[in-house]
């Protein structure tokens, strides 16, 4: 028995997961650098203030942002240093700063003061640090409408899977967030074609008047997906429930059109402005109508990753999505997919950008590769 294909898809899976640990790696170790880049600047911008904590620890920083219950610091030799409130006896610092409590009380501070586990204030009672919920809040965090962000790309695509072409992509995304909840929004869209040398019926090029091949224009790539996501936010805003609904359709993949859905139970692991991870865990149904296949559907485990680093003073950023949806009836027929790539800032909201790909398809219609792989190079505008 020919164990060359299985051997092939064992290999392939193995490069999927090689690629996100690779992205997961980078992204996590990444914020030591981003700090590093800081120091020279922030420790010459303001005094540091002083920190003391419960346990007798002293930390000399720079005082960067406050929420979900922690203190962020850079630090001249630690770098971005992340402390709990709770933890906090004593903090003195001469900068000014904007306070937003648990209750939507803003406060603006020429300096700030914590003696004992609260906060000074001249002409009202003083503050408990489990009452503090952000600094320097935006409009948004406070509860006012929705931070805006996203971005439209257009990418040079090499691609070698069920279509072996260079093609056009164009792809969406905008995210929708307040203190309540997040709705993001995502879509693109693959077409292709290619020169295609006319044969006769034995093979041969057919040749115009002048004996030069004819040739005509052949479709190579059609295919689109689009993805809506809701979030609700629970007590502790770091930890959230949603749902997911998606549509795809892929003509060289036999995919009429599939589509999925699913609940899932979400936490954000790490929520600084220079890096961010988000974990999600749930349920998903997957139906899909194929062209000449026999149709099919189950139900699996989706396990999806999202991150963003902010790398060299913001001039990179580093970012990771894997979705993956095992199926529970047979893991042979599951789906990864995993993309990894690097964003540079150009001029005017434009940007550049690198990325890799790979989409494993377990249950791809009989003959269609299972593993598409691209290398995309990025332009387009975010806002």
């Amino acid at each position: 028995m020919d164990e060359t294909p299985a051997m092939l898809q064992k290999l392939a899976m193995i490069r999927i997961h090689l690629i996100a640990v690779f992205g997961l790696t980078v992204l996590v170790f990444s914020s030591a650098i981003r700090a590093d880049s800081d120091l020279p600047e922030a420790s010459e911008a303001v005094s540091p203030a002083k920190i003391e904590l419960a346990d007798q620890t002293v930390i000399y920083g720079q005082i960067t942002d406050i929420h979900d219950g922690e203190l962020y610091v850079t630090t001249a030799f630690m770098g971005e240093v992340v402390v709990s409130l709770s933890s906090i006896t004593y903090l003195e610092s001469e900068e000014a700063i904007e306070l937003l409590t648990t209750e939507q009380e803003k406060l603006a501070l020429t300096s700030l003061m914590v003696v004992d586990g609260e906060v000074v204030l001249d002409d009202t009672d003083n503050l408990t640090l489990d009452q503090l919920d952000v600094a320097n809040p935006e409009e948004w965090e406070q509860g006012h409408g929705y931070r805006i962000t996203g971005r439209a790309t257009s990418a040079i695509e090499y691609n070698r899977g069920n279509t072996e072409t260079d093609k056009l992509n164009l792809d969406a995304e905008s995210i929708f967030e307040s203190r309540r909840d997040r709705i993001t929004l995502r879509a693109d869209y693959e077409e292709s074609s290619a020169l295609v040398t006319e044969t006769d019926v034995d093979g041969a090029p057919v040749q115009d008047a002048d004996g030069k091949d004819v040739t005509t224009s052949q479709s190579t790539a059609d295919n689109w997906r689009v993805e809506g996501k809701y979030d609700y936010f629970l007590t502790d805003p770091r930890n959230y429930l949603g749902v997911n609904l998606g549509f795809r359709s892929n003509e060289f993949a036999d995919i009429d059109q599939r589509s999925y859905a699913s609940a899932y139970y979400g936490r954000k692991i790490l929520t600084r402005d220079t890096l961010t991870f988000d974990a999600e865990m749930g349920v998903s149904y997957v139906d899909t109508d194929f062209t000449d296949s026999v149709d099919d559907s189950y139900t699996g485990i989706n396990i999806n990753f999202t991150g963003e680093a902010q790398l060299f003073d913001s001039k990179v950023t580093l970012y990771l999505r894997q979705a993956n949806i095992v199926n529970l009836s047979s893991a042979e027929k599951s789906i990864y997919r995993t993309k990894v790539g690097l964003r540079f800032p150009l001029f005017l909201g434009l940007e550049a950008a690198a990325e890799a790909s790979a989409d494993y398809d377990g249950g791809a219609a009989e003959g269609k590769d299972k593993l598409d792989q691209a290398l995309k190079f990025r332009v387009g505008y975010t806002w």
